[in-house]
């Protein structure tokens, strides 16, 4: 919560956070690492005076550090690149040859864990280095990533959602082509049954259950946040990227996904709910978005009538919507509800609210 103030004092920390990185004690570098990324993404333009020393450490620690220091240092590597941007495309070649060795690995829990991170980092580098320059790598990173959905792993799952959700941003209608293959995957998630995850092994090494806290009631066991219900929650928000960002392409999908975000408002977790909220909104806004002819005109009766399939979704979540809210009880989620709601009236204007 405080990265910004810390990162402030970059002038000081970075070179102890560098001497750190290089400690023969392991312990000792994974705590550095930590520290690194939570201040990278806050160093803004100051980064670049970092950027050659800090590449060059960390990409000897992900080819020869300790398999639990690679996924830590390539998540550093992921941080970079999205606060340097433009300033990363020296590293490009070198980092993107890397990662999608990663992305191909099978094996123990620590290996997966690093295919994981490896995925996510694939998004953060597309970003920095942008749409034309990872575009000979799409094909191949998509690949390995639909690879990974099929590995029995909630957090394998939940990176390729992280990933797809990215790529939609940068490669936008272009996207499109994949999204065949995303959809069913995102269906099974969404309508994953959740009651048999006390009873399974989480292939992702996720402590959620052994963690839980011990006052928890228990004659109510499904309460606590399981590994199913984050890979709902990414999965719910990776949903309204894809539509929002490739538009006509996710469109034989969009009822089926649509219906199950809406039977996700009343799952037992708040985040799980918000992604909900957020994602059916911008289905809304989306399918606005597609077939607006003109802009909304303030005043009842509504003046610019908008199209059936928009008519259609604000039938399907508005009432969903309120009659959740009345019983939320949530303060992040009712916020969310609120700013959702303004933000669509603002977009879409009166048709929202009048039958």
């Amino acid at each position: 919560e405080l990265d910004d103030e810390v990162a402030n004092h970059h002038e000081k920390l970075m070179p102890l956070i560098f001497n750190l990185m290089s400690d023969s004690n392991e312990a000792t570098v994974k705590y550095a690492l930590n520290a690194l990324d939570c201040i990278l993404e806050s160093l803004g333009d100051n980064i670049a005076r970092y950027l050659p020393q800090l590449m060059e450490r960390l990409v000897v620690l992900l080819d020869t550090g300790a398999m639990d220091v690679k996924p830590i240092a390539l998540s550093a590597i992921g941080s970079a690149a999205h606060s340097s941007g433009e300033g990363f495309a020296p590293y490009f070649g070198e980092v993107i040859a890397r990662i999608k060795r990663a992305m191909a690995l099978t094996g123990d829990d620590d290996t997966l864990a690093l295919r994981g991170v490896a995925t996510d980092t694939a998004g953060a580098i597309a970003e920095a280095a942008g749409r034309e320059a990872f575009r000979p790598h799409l094909e191949e990173t998509m690949r390995l990533a639909l690879e990974g959905m099929d590995i029995p792993s909630s957090g394998m799952r939940e990176s390729g959602y992280c990933y797809f959700g990215v790529m939609s941003r940068v490669f936008e209608a272009e996207f499109s082509q994949y999204i065949g293959y995303i959809a069913p995957h995102l269906l099974d998630t969404l309508r994953m049954d959740e009651t048999s995850a006390f009873e399974q092994e989480l292939d992702d090494g996720s402590e959620d259950m052994e963690n839980a806290d011990d006052d928890d009631d228990e004659d109510s066991p499904f309460k606590v946040n399981t590994a199913v219900a984050d890979e709902k929650e990414v999965a719910a928000d990776a949903a309204g990227e894809l539509f929002a960002s490739t538009g006509a392409g996710f469109l034989p999908y969009v009822e089926d996904v649509a219906k199950e975000l809406v039977s996700l408002l009343d799952h037992y977790s708040e985040t799980v709910r918000k992604s909900a909220v957020v994602s059916l909104f911008t289905f809304i806004r989306t399918f606005n978005k597609i077939a607006a002819t003109e802009p909304w005109k303030a005043g009842v009766p509504v003046r610019v009538h908008i199209n059936d399939n928009t008519a259609a979704m604000i039938k399907l979540v508005l009432p969903a919507v309120v009659a959740m809210w009345g019983d939320e009880d949530d303060k992040m989620v009712v916020t969310q509800i609120c700013v959702e709601l303004r933000s669509i009236m603002k977009d879409v204007g009166p048709a929202v609210t009048v039958d």
